[in-house]
């Protein structure tokens, strides 16, 4: 075991046994899932569903960029198979099966796929930053402590505006969120002059804000809170951050933790935001373990197949030595 490794389980552990001490003191808030009829947890998880559809749409226009054309089977099944991988493995390990399978398949180079990846998470955050302002100018006049998060979402706007703006530039820093910010725009630099792919990025990504603001609205009226639909957006616009302290398996634990500080901060209760986020937890669980187990055996089978129609044939082989035998140059 790594050392990166056994601090993920160490914070994972501590994490875990602080949310089972809190529910264990606040055992009134589990109550809360008995109105939770199966009806709903199955539209719940037919939203997350389209969230990783939508996710497997944001691998294929960046993999069709440079070329690789991914049919359904491969796009949604590598979506599904990194949500699973990275509930099984610390620091995002599904993403190391789906650029596995790419390099394998498709000879996708791994430092091509590190600087697509980054760069979809300057997207990503920018337009987090521009719906999360517009949703709080938008929707002050109801909930005055929406302003509390104005100052996050402006800078994340302002921050990566600047940084994608300006001339080159690399940060001088070593650490996990620089590095991550200087491989980002190694891979903007790639996408930029796009704009037609942009354009897809930029609606996949308003999409999948729209699917999680809805699956976090529908997950708060399932245990009984009545918020509205802009204080739900915004917990999950914030909910997003926690992605940049990934170090466990899945961010179990961390994810639960700014969701619940979030929605305390914005009045819809921390115990309720804490069970909000077990409840998507469950839903996004159920659909990992029973897409990513089907689609990891129909990749490995498609990357088999394809490795070995990619091996030379018996006559192929033997046409290859007699002519290595006729040249000249072998005898020497």
């Amino acid at each position: 075991m790594t050392g990166r490794s056994y601090w993920s389980i160490v914070v994972l552990v501590l994490v875990g046994a602080a949310i089972a001490l809190y529910l264990n003191s606040q055992r009134q808030l589990l109550t809360a899932f008995q109105n939770v009829s199966l009806s709903a947890v199955i539209y719940l998880i037919a939203l997350r569903l389209l969230f990783l559809v939508t996710n497997g749409l944001f691998l294929r226009e960046f993999a069709s960029k440079f070329g690789v054309r991914l049919v359904v089977k491969e796009w949604f099944g590598l979506s599904a198979v990194t949500t699973m991988g990275n509930y099984i493995t610390p620091f995002s390990g599904g993403l190391i099966a789906r650029a596995t399978y790419l390099k394998h398949r498709y000879a996708f180079p791994y430092a091509q796929f590190a600087t697509v990846l980054a760069s979809s998470y300057l997207v990503m955050f920018w337009v987090v930053g521009v719906v999360g302002v517009l949703a709080l100018v938008t929707f002050v006049g109801a909930a005055p402590l929406f302003w509390k998060v104005v100052p996050l979402f402006a800078a994340v706007v302002m921050v990566i505006s600047a940084l994608v703006v300006l001339p080159a530039i690399k940060l001088p820093w070593n650490n996990r969120i620089t590095r991550i910010i200087n491989t980002s725009l190694e891979g903007w630099a790639l996408v930029k002059n796009d704009r037609l792919l942009l354009t897809r990025l930029v609606a996949y990504t308003l999409i999948n804000i729209l699917l999680n603001g809805l699956s976090f609205w529908m997950a708060y009226r399932l245990l009984g809170s009545s918020i509205s639909l802009a204080t739900a957006l915004l917990i999950s616009l914030l909910a997003v951050f926690s992605i940049l302290v990934n170090v466990t398996p899945g961010n179990l634990g961390i994810q639960e933790a700014v969701i619940s500080l979030s929605s305390g901060l914005l009045g819809a209760g921390a115990g309720q935001g804490l069970l909000v986020a077990l409840l998507i937890r469950a839903a996004t669980l159920a659909l990992a373990f029973t897409l990513g187990p089907v689609f990891s055996v129909l990749l490995t089978r498609e990357l088999t197949a394809h490795q070995l129609a990619s091996m030379p044939s018996a006559s192929d082989k033997e046409q290859a030595s007699e002519e290595f035998a006729g040249d000249p140059r072998s005898k020497n």
